[in-house]
C-alpha cells in the first residue's frame, strides 16, 4: 500500500508517520487489496484535523477527525472512521443477510449432491468378477428356502408360475423381498 502525506499548517514529522504508517496496514483485512492511502493532516487556530482516504478496487473510504488536544488524536479519529466504513463494507460483501437461507441452503446441498455425483459418475466404475449360472425353475416359497441356505443376499431364479425371472433378497428385518420385473 502507498501512504501519501500532505500538511497544512503543521509539519508532519516522522513519528506522526510511523503512526499512520503502523494502523493502516491493520486494515487490509478488511479490504485485501488497498491501493492507495492520502493522509491530509492540518492546524486551523488550536483545532488538529486528520483527512484519511483509501483507495481500493471496488472502493474508496474516506475518515475526517478533529481534536484539541493533539493531531495524534484526530488520526485515531480519522483511523475508526474508515474501519468502520471498511467492516461495513466486508459484511455486505459476505453477504450475511441472505432473504431465504433455508432455501438457498437446500439448494447449496443440491449443488453439493450434484457435483458429488457428476464426480462418481466421471470415474467409471469397473466390474470385478463375473458370477455365471443356470438359472433353475422353482416357486418363491422354495426360492425362500433356497436363500437361507445360501451365504449370499440375494437369490436369482426362474419362477416357474409367471416363466420369468425373479430375484428374491434378504431384507433388513429378517423378511425377505421378491423383485418380479416387468417388461
Amino acid at each position: 500500500m502507498d501512504i501519501r502525506f500532505s500538511g497544512q499548517n503543521l509539519k508532519i514529522t516522522e513519528g506522526m508517520k510511523k503512526h499512520v504508517g503502523e494502523r493502516l496496514p491493520k486494515l487490509e483485512q478488511y479490504a485485501p487489496r488497498i491501493v492507495e492511502a492520502h493522509v491530509f493532516l492540518k492546524k486551523e487556530k488550536y483545532i488538529y484535523e486528520a483527512e484519511i482516504t483509501l483507495l481500493a478496487k471496488n472502493l474508496r473510504a474516506f475518515g475526517k477527525g478533529s481534536a484539541k488536544e493533539n493531531i495524534f488524536a484526530a488520526i485515531d479519529e480519522a483511523y475508526e472512521r474508515v474501519e468502520k466504513q471498511l467492516k461495513k463494507y466486508r459484511a455486505k460483501t459476505k453477504d450475511h443477510h441472505k432473504k431465504n437461507s433455508k432455501a438457498s441452503a437446500k439448494i447449496e446441498r443440491a449443488l453439493d449432491w450434484v457435483e458429488s455425483e457428476a464426480v462418481g459418475l466421471s470415474e467409471k466404475p469397473e466390474i470385478v468378477k463375473v458370477k455365471n449360472f443356470a438359472v433353475k425353475p422353482m416357486s418363491a416359497e422354495e426360492a425362500g428356502l433356497q436363500l437361507e441356505v445360501a451365504p449370499e443376499a440375494f437369490l436369482v431364479f426362474l419362477n416357474q408360475d409367471t416363466n420369468k425371472v425373479n430375484v428374491i433378497y434378504k431384507r433388513k428385518d429378517g423378511n425377505y423381498g421378491l423383485i418380479e420385473p416387468a417388461f
